[in-house]
């Protein structure tokens, strides 16, 4: 039987979500295997990618785990490039360079400094509107201002 490539990338991404799945809820791959009723040289096999993973295994694997079937594969996004910046091209480019364990790192770094930035976002809003309730006193209770942060920002910059 004749395989693509990315049959053998989508199985490489299915085995690598099992053992992630299995290590964070700190589990062997006995504790595993036990579980799918098969021997930890099977689950071991399976991870390794000399047995393939059958449909009803990984069924029986993300109903264990609490996951979703498509939590075992891969994200299908299609980005048109010339809609990139020039750094969010070489973004992606080294992002994919890196090892799957880098990867988590890098994503989760990023997760954090947007984080951040929603947080200063906030107290800058906070802040701006606290000043602006400061100089403008006592106002009728009915009137109601807008503030753009977009144009306070390009006001700034």
């Amino acid at each position: 039987m004749f395989r693509k490539p990315e049959d053998d990338e989508v199985n490489r991404y299915i085995r690598e979500r099992i053992r992630q799945v299995r290590t964070m809820a700190s589990e062997s791959q006995d504790d595993l295997a036990k579980k799918l009723e098969k021997s930890r040289v099977t689950v071991s096999d399976m991870e390794r990618g000399r047995v393939a993973v059958s449909a009803a295994d990984l069924a029986l694997i993300a109903a264990y785990y609490e996951k979703p079937v498509s939590f075992f594969y891969p994200p299908r996004v299609t980005v048109n490039k010339d809609q990139l910046s020039q750094l969010e091209e070489e973004l992606i480019i080294l992002f994919s360079q890196l090892p799957p364990t880098q990867q988590r790192i890098a994503l989760e770094y990023v997760k954090q400094q947007l984080e951040i930035t929603i947080k200063a976002d906030d107290q800058e809003f906070n802040d701006r509107y606290t000043e602006y309730k400061s100089k403008k006193g006592k106002t009728s209770k009915f009137s109601v201002t807008k503030i753009d942060m977009n144009s306070e920002k390009r006001k700034g910059n």
